[in-house]
């Protein structure tokens, strides 16, 4: 991304703020989240020496603040202004300013005296927080073991406590939340060497993906979908030049020195890659091969969904220029194609699905043939079985369907087998298979919510609606965002699910869980975050006495009722 690029981002983030601002009176209804979350670590620096982009970003922040007032971090408000500002350079943050200076919305904010007074108030809430806290783990330690809380000699024994999934597929969180420490990030290793020596980029490339890319796509050890893609490049050249674009797109992130020597990489690569795959499929040859690479190609789509005029999905498009006949239909990488796909639909309205040309798989039962067992295996790239996949993409298009007695029929049956359904992997015992059982419990929970709101009409205040959310919430917050077993399986769209059916409290606390993958590497929670921040309003004027309502789903995912501007994208929730 461009230098100017980068600043035009930085005052698109900043409008979208002050414009969802403008339209809440007296911040009466304002969310906080991201504020506060600001604010916290405005006020308290970190310190650690791996922290250190992250204390010079915030210290701009904070002698914002006090150059023009309080209210500025106020544009948080959505989320997105404080990494966009990361991306700046002193002399492009000036220019930022100066930029907004001119713009009355701001001049109004930071005039604004119940803005300031909010920003102190909040402030003040972070300080008692944290105080209260303290105070109220040292009672439960104090409890705990009987003795004074403050003393130093608690033994590591005494403090051990257990803790009960309160789902069928993970017998304890305990062993998952344990390793639930270090980097958040997909990136498992950063080459000591910035740029490979001359005619050795492929093979530099190449190593990048298997010792970073491959390692964070999975958390399983006995099946890496990544790592097979790399077999298939031996013998199809269009996977290999998607393979070597998508590790210099990641590099451009991760060596910001040598940006502009990755990114022109990423391009040649990928337009060898496309030119190649066309030429393929035009020859009717190496239909897996073509597969492999638009999986690579849509990977990396989803990775740079800000920077591309084309939507990701059309790297789906191979599963229809391919006779069906000779498709593999249960190959990882077709099942990461209609796996994205199907989690997207979920998110269209009925009027939007009417207007789409919708893929050949979507009119087809494309399980047909496969054993059940086999069908309900959790996949070690998406953390989800195929069984419910299918579960979810029948869903979505019940709704449309003209008979409504064979429509709820077939939604009853369907949620028998939801209910039913017992996913498994052959994984060894360990915290890793925890955590993919988890990821594929999770998608369990969120379909049975999904399936109730979208077909029956059960609204977020239902009680089977409010238990199921309940649930799929504390799943969720057990999940691993940071360290070794936090990978790219994490479940974004039971995260989706959850968030727009959960109260402001809990959505708040399912923010706060993220916020480790959100600064992390390129990812598509923060699309998804956005998307969610925009209708929060409308989720907040719902009638709580008010349990049932057809179309409410739909109601809720309509670009009319979202204060923020939706892109033309569909929106990947995979």
């Amino acid at each position: 991304m461009g230098i100017d690029r980068r600043l035009a981002k930085a005052l698109e983030a900043a409008n979208d703020a002050l414009q969802h601002l403008s339209i809440i009176p007296d911040f009466g209804s304002l969310d906080y989240t991201h504020i506060d979350q600001l604010l916290a670590r405005v006020v308290d620096l970190p310190t650690e020496g791996n922290q250190r982009n992250s204390r010079r970003n915030l210290l701009v922040i904070r002698q914002w603040m006090v150059s023009d007032g309080p209210s500025v971090v106020l544009l948080k408000v959505l989320g997105q202004l404080y990494w966009r500002l990361g991306e700046l350079n002193s002399s492009q943050f000036d220019k930022f300013k100066t930029a907004l200076q001119q713009r009355q919305p701001y001049l109004s904010l930071i005039q604004d005296t119940n803005g300031i007074a909010l920003v102190v108030q909040r402030i003040r809430y972070i300080q008692r927080s944290k105080a209260d806290a303290c105070q109220d783990f040292l009672c439960e330690l104090s409890n705990l073991v009987g003795v004074r809380a403050d003393s130093p000699m608690l033994s590591i024994e005494a403090l051990q406590v257990t803790s009960r999934s309160p789902t069928r597929s993970v017998r304890s969180r305990a062993s998952i939340l344990s390793q639930d420490t270090g980097l958040a990030s997909l990136i498992r290793y950063v080459p000591s060497s910035t740029v490979p020596a001359p005619g050795d980029m492929e093979n530099f490339l190449i190593e990048f993906y298997v010792k970073s890319i491959c390692p964070g796509r999975t958390v399983a050890s006995q099946s890496n979908s990544y790592m097979s893609l790399l077999h298939v490049t031996d013998s199809c050249l269009s996977t290999r030049y998607a393979l070597l674009s998508l590790s210099a797109s990641y590099l451009c992130e991760q060596l910001p020195k040598e940006k502009d020597v990755y990114h022109q990489a990423e391009l040649y690569y990928s337009t060898q890659a496309l030119q190649s795959l066309a030429a393929q499929i035009n020859d009717g040859r190496d239909y897996d091969g073509a597969l492999a690479t638009s999986m690579l190609l849509m990977h990396h789509s989803l990775i740079n969904l800000e920077d591309s005029p084309l939507c990701w999905s059309c790297h789906a498009n191979v599963l229809d220029a391919i006779p069906p006949e000779v498709i593999n239909h249960h190959s990882d990488p077709a099942l990461f194609l209609r796996a994205q796909i199907i989690l997207a639909r979920t998110a269209q309205t009925p009027h939007q699905l009417s207007r789409t040309r919708r893929h050949s798989f979507e009119a087809t039962d494309w399980l047909e043939g496969v054993l059940q067992i086999e069908s309900t295996k959790v996949s070690t790239t998406l953390g989800v079985s195929s069984r419910l996949l299918f579960i979810i993409s029948s869903a979505t298009s019940l709704p449309n369907s003209q008979d409504k007695l064979n429509r709820l029929m077939y939604a009853q049956l369907q949620e028998t087998q939801i209910q039913n359904l017992r996913q498994w992997n052959p994984e060894p015992e360990g915290p890793e298979k925890e955590v993919l059982l988890a990821s594929a419990e999770a998608f369990r929970l969120a379909t049975l919510i999904y399936l109730r709101c979208h077909v029956y009409g059960f609204t977020r205040f239902h009680s089977s609606i409010l238990e199921l959310s309940d649930a799929l919430h504390t799943l969720l917050l057990s999940l691993p965002v940071k360290g070794p077993l936090y990978t790219a399986i994490y479940s974004i769209w039971p995260f989706f699910v959850a968030a727009v059916t959960a109260n402001s409290d809990k959505r708040d606390r399912l923010y706060q869980r993220v916020v480790p993958i959100r600064e992390g590497d390129k990812n598509t929670l923060s699309v998804v975050l956005k998307r969610i921040s925009g209708i929060r309003t409308w989720l907040a004027n719902q009638d709580a006495t008010c349990q049932r309502q057809n179309g409410w789903w739909d109601e809720m995912l309509s670009p009319s009722f979202s204060t923020i501007a939706l892109g033309p994208h569909l929106l990947c929730l995979g």
